[in-house]
């Protein structure tokens, strides 16, 4: 994803809706097929079951791999700045 510093904040905003849509269609549309599907075959309710299993599955995959590109990669620690900082104020208490 791009800075949002640098866009237009309509432009952030629809990103951000998209993917909540996104994901929020993935987990609704394989139970709504699978109630549709259950109706039409009569074998409720192991289709919505089975769709909301689905649904859960890929939008809980969507979700993570969002968390993913929003998370910033851990810093590694530079080789120029000290690991311990000397502090000169006084003895120290332990």
């Amino acid at each position: 994803m791009p800075r949002q510093d640098s866009e237009p904040p309509m432009a952030v905003a629809s990103r951000w809706v998209s993917e909540i849509v996104n994901i929020a269609l993935q987990f609704c549309l394989p139970a709504g097929a699978g109630f549709w599907l259950d109706e039409h075959w009569g074998t409720s309710p192991w289709l919505v079951v089975l769709g909301a299993c689905l649904g859960f599955f890929v939008a809980g995959t969507s979700f993570a791999q969002l968390i993913k590109r929003l998370t910033p990669p851990p810093k590694s620690p530079s080789s120029s700045s000290p690991d311990k900082t000397t502090d000169n104020s006084g003895p120290s208490r332990k």
